[in-house]
């Protein structure tokens, strides 16, 4: 059999996917290595979520509770908790993902 080369339809998706992943990865930081803060979030993203939204969580219940009447109210409050949580863990995944991406995850022998 012989092989057959690729559609061009193939060829110009593979040639777009490559231009928004350079120009994507320079957007990114391809170039640089990633901070204290970016490491840490890659590593602990549930720890990062907890960290960061327990001070926007309890904000949002001092600033509401002249308001709780019901237990619907405090359903609603602690939802909106949920959710400061959830973005937080996201936004770290979301930098896990870029480093995975970016082949920046690895140790390397000036870090250690």
């Amino acid at each position: 059999m012989t092989t057959r080369a690729p559609r061009p339809a193939a060829r110009v998706l593979g040639l777009v996917a490559d231009l928004a992943r350079t120009v994507l990865g320079t957007a990114a930081g391809a170039g640089r290595p990633p901070t204290p803060v970016q490491r840490f979030a890659a590593r602990r993203p549930v720890l990062l979520a907890v960290y960061a939204g327990t001070p926007i969580g309890l904000v949002l219940v001092v600033a509401a509770w002249p308001r709780v009447r019901t237990a619907a109210d405090v359903a609603f409050l602690l939802a909106n908790c949920l959710l400061v949580y959830c973005v937080f863990a996201l936004v770290a995944y979301g930098e896990r993902a870029r480093q995975r991406l970016l082949g920046r995850n690895r140790h390397t022998e000036e870090e250690s």
